[in-house]
């Protein structure tokens, strides 16, 4: 007699919605019985035991479309960090283009030659005219936190310790 939950029958194809339909698991039997305690136990416990004869789903297998998709949508160009040189020469023409009231051709040029993120590529730092604007609670925590900036010195340890042994050894001596 055939297993019906068996996955290695030669006729896997037909079988296939025959083996999902019997699984209490995969056709959500046990899921609608989970709220009643009684028939939950027995679905369960009607479960195949060994786990290789009951129905399992192969993964599909992942096609790298991620790469395909990022560099067909990502055809502009992107906006760099910082400014360089070069970005200086392409303001000035936006601005003369927004000054002549270009804006059409003013949005086409910031497509194509996308403005910077940043003057500088330094995450941590303020320019000093932001700081000042700033309220006098801000410039004084900015202050203390640039204050508070320890220096680590991993060799430091070396040292304490050093100064501490002569002690140790004192108190090691006057103890016995």
């Amino acid at each position: 007699m055939l297993d019906s939950v068996n996955t290695s029958q030669p006729d896997l194809n037909a079988s296939t919605k025959a083996l999902l339909s019997s699984d209490y698991e995969l056709n959500g039997t046990i899921n609608r019985a989970a709220s009643e305690g009684a028939k939950f136990a027995l679905m369960v416990a009607m479960l195949e035991q060994n786990c290789m004869h009951r129905p399992h789903l192969d993964a599909t297998k992942e096609i790298d479309q991620i790469a395909e998709v990022t560099s067909d949508l990502n055809y502009y160009r992107s906006n760099p960090l910082s400014a360089n040189d070069a970005y200086w020469q392409t303001c000035q023409h936006t601005s003369q283009l927004i000054y002549s009231g270009q804006l059409h051709s003013a949005q086409l040029w910031l497509a194509m030659h996308p403005e910077p993120l940043s003057q500088y590529n330094k995450p941590d730092a303020i320019n000093e005219d932001v700081i000042a604007n700033c309220s006098v609670n801000t410039q004084t925590r900015m202050q203390q936190a640039k204050e508070k900036v320890i220096n680590i010195d991993e060799t430091g340890l070396y040292d304490i310790l050093q100064e501490l042994e002569p002690i140790s050894t004192q108190a090691i001596y006057n103890v016995s």
